[in-house]
């Protein structure tokens, strides 16, 4: 088993490899998080959250926009990012999924992306 590196992040994210740039990774067990600057100009920044199964890493969700500092919470596992004088930084540590207001998502047993729709009546949906 080896820890997660940055052409393995670009590879299984499916980055652009002539553009994308891993600025920051971490690994807590079978977990792992990367900070990915999409363009590699510091206007997409991205985190990507990863894991292990079997040898293998593989990705569970990704995330992010304009903007320096972000949070992701994924398969049990809290990541925090940000940027200051020193460079970037990333955080990853087991926890509970952050109390942001929303529904909780629908849970699968497979690896794969969820998808969350809202009617056009709900307030989050931009149609109102």
């Amino acid at each position: 088993m080896t820890d997660l590196d940055a052409a393995t992040v670009l590879e299984v994210s499916g980055w652009d490899r002539r553009y994308a740039v891993v600025r920051a990774i971490t690994t807590l067990g079978d977990h792992a998080a990367a900070v990915v600057d999409a363009n590699g100009d510091g206007g997409d920044i991205n985190l990507d959250q990863f894991r292990r199964v079997e040898g293998e890493w593989r990705l569970l969700s990704s995330s992010g926009g304009a903007g320096d500092w972000g949070r992701g919470w994924c398969d049990g596992v809290v990541a925090e990012h940000d940027r200051d004088e020193n460079g970037w930084w990333l955080t990853l540590a087991p926890g509970e999924p952050p109390d942001d207001g929303l529904p909780p998502l629908p849970r699968s047993e497979e690896f794969g992306w969820t998808v969350q729709t809202f009617d056009d009546a709900d307030p989050r949906s931009g149609t109102t």
